[in-house]
């Protein structure tokens, strides 16, 4: 009379007594497509060292180094603390920052948090009820952007720019100068 097993593809509906049949299909990804992923430092943790990722990554704890994501959101919630710098397709901030947050598309300090440092990005967002003491350099050709994001560069190694090298030269023409004259006065201290 009564079965202690049911069909796998029916649903008993207990409010009214009925038996629903359900059709299921298997689960299938799109071609092409990929799941967002993300990865969540927790409010317990602390963090000494650098962070890289290749996907989002929000921040609630303390981080004390370089975090850098090229391609993907950084968040710093609004408990979390980053004593360091933050390279990021897109930043947004509701914590304490101290350092420098450099963000290829655009930065938002949200209400509550407190950076102090310098801000660059094309596109900024400062919302009422942020703090924020530093530099902001808005400039969209700036020449970070081109060593961060297109080179395999350390974030925190910027490369040199051609005056940077011409500013090199002129500074070892100039040692090098030095150590001829301290170099011959040394050889007629010693006649």
């Amino acid at each position: 009379m009564f079965s202690k097993t049911k069909p796998a593809d029916a649903k008993h509906d207990t409010a009214y007594g009925d038996t629903k049949t359900a059709s299921i299909e298997p689960t299938r990804s799109l071609p092409g497509a990929s799941r967002q992923s993300s990865s969540v430092i927790g409010s317990s943790t602390q963090v000494h060292g650098d962070i890289n990722s290749d996907e989002d990554l929000t921040i609630e704890g303390q981080v004390t180094g370089t975090v850098t994501c090229k391609q993907h959101t950084v968040t710093l919630g609004s408990d979390s603390s980053l004593h360091g710098d933050a390279y990021a397709h897109t930043l947004r901030v509701s914590g304490t920052v101290e350092g420098h947050l450099v963000a290829l598309h655009k930065t938002t300090v949200h209400a509550g948090a407190n950076v102090t440092g310098t801000i660059t990005t094309p596109c900024l967002v400062l919302e009422d009820g942020s703090l924020f003491q530093g530099n902001i350099d808005m400039n969209p050709d700036n020449d970070i952007f081109t060593s961060v994001f297109t080179s395999q560069q350390p974030a925190n190694m910027p490369s040199r720019t051609s005056r940077d090298h011409k500013r090199s030269a002129e500074d070892e023409i100039t040692a090098h100068a030095h150590d001829a004259q301290t170099s011959e006065a040394d050889a007629e201290d010693s006649h």
